[in-house]
């Protein structure tokens, strides 16, 4: 860490880090969904692909604010859109 703020703020003195393992963590029971860099890259498209009448939305796959509060909205409102359009122009 003292490596990577040197730049930002030259000086810096790093006395302590502190973590916490919330996966592991009896009152918050987990996390919010972290990937890997690229991860995601090949397979977020068929995460929100619809399958016939079933249509998915959530915060993991949103498009922005990916795992926020922020991003399951903009997920709901865009899955909310395909399904209007679906039911009132696509077949039943």
């Amino acid at each position: 860490m003292q490596e990577a703020l040197q730049p930002l703020l030259p000086g810096v003195e790093v006395e302590s880090i502190v973590g916490w393992d919330w996966s592991n963590d009896p009152l918050s029971l987990g996390t919010w969904c972290i990937y890997r860099p690229g991860q995601l890259a090949g397979i977020l498209p068929d995460l929100r692909t619809t399958e016939g009448r079933l249509f998915f939305a959530g915060a993991d796959s949103a498009i922005g604010w990916r795992s926020f509060i922020d991003g399951a909205i903009q997920s709901g409102y865009h899955t909310a859109r395909h399904i209007d359009d679906y039911l009132n122009n696509g077949s039943r």
